[in-house]
């Protein structure tokens, strides 16, 4: 099974959105951290961190994607999009890691009334990288609509996460100047909550994919679809999995059993060709059994 040439493409944009989070976060990091040491903000290392997290999560990711785009092979037979969970797996587990450190540190500095200062300059790295989280979140979201990848829609959601995490700590960082030191540290912990919860999120979705977990509306929808051609009389059996972005269905079908052979290979290449057009399925594999009178209670 190769992929196609339009699949391909997708695989390479995304790969590309990849590339530009890699670049972004590298960026957004460095400033925060920077800062975080120079005007002595706990909130702005604790958010430096979280970032530092998305650039390991944005290189899985690529990489994920890029092994993805290899076709398939005699060990890999539906091909190697599975890659691309497996790299957003590996993320949830750095960050996990990542979250409890900065719960751990913050709660002992908030335990140990160790409160700093921040400098009201570090507002101004807030906001520089609020509006580039912003304006990448846009730009990420549009690509994981176009290509329908599972690690893009995972980095888009992070993106408006660290968005509102960096407005989050410029409000602690203001607040400290006026006198609520302990705001600041407070947001940290806030802050590793944060990560902790994303990292569950990401977690959960890509355990599902590798576990070949699948919503049941959607195989539902597959089945009414189907249903709707004029030679099924029933659909005793639907499953379905994904394989990064890619759709693999096998479905069961009752026809008229007194149908000719190329007959029932024709209403089965009409089945692929109506959920690939309505739902981007990209495989179908279609058992037909024949439909008698004995079949009424299937």
């Amino acid at each position: 099974m190769q992929t196609s040439d339009r699949q391909n493409q997708q695989l390479k944009i995304a790969a590309r959105g990849a590339l530009v989070g890699i670049v972004v976060y590298l960026i957004i990091s460095s400033l925060k951290l920077g800062a975080a040491y120079f005007f002595h903000s706990a909130s702005l290392r604790a958010d430096g961190l979280n970032n530092l997290t998305d650039i390991i999560s944005s290189i899985l990711i690529f990489i994920g994607l890029r092994i993805a785009r290899k076709p398939a092979d005699e060990d890999h037979y539906f091909g190697h999009s599975k890659f691309e969970p497996l790299a957003s797996f590996a993320t949830s587990l750095i960050m996990f890691t990542v979250g409890l450190e900065v719960i751990k540190t913050s709660a002992e500095r908030f335990i140990a009334r160790d409160y700093p200062s921040p400098d009201l300059q570090a507002l101004w790295v807030g906001l520089a990288a609020s509006v580039i989280l912003l304006i990448t979140q846009r730009y990420i979201h549009h690509l994981a609509q176009k290509t329908h990848s599972m690690g893009l829609k995972a980095s888009a959601k992070d993106l408006f996460s660290d968005f509102l995490t960096t407005l989050a700590t410029m409000v602690a960082i203001a607040a400290s100047s006026l006198g609520l030191a302990w705001l600041d540290i407070l947001t940290a912990l806030v802050i590793g909550g944060i990560i902790l919860h994303t990292a569950y999120t990401i977690f959960k979705d890509s355990t599902f994919e590798l576990s070949d977990g699948f919503d049941q509306e959607e195989l539902e929808a597959y089945r009414a679809i189907v249903l709707k051609h004029p030679q099924i009389r029933a659909v005793p059996q639907i499953r379905a999995r994904l394989c990064g972005q890619y759709v693999h269905v096998d479905i069961t079908v009752l026809i008229d059993g007194h149908l000719s052979v190329i007959q029932s290979h024709h209403i089965t290449e009409e089945i692929e060709q109506i959920l690939a057009y309505n739902y981007n399925v990209y495989d179908v594999d279609v058992h037909v059994e024949p439909y008698f009178q004995t079949n009424l209670n299937q």
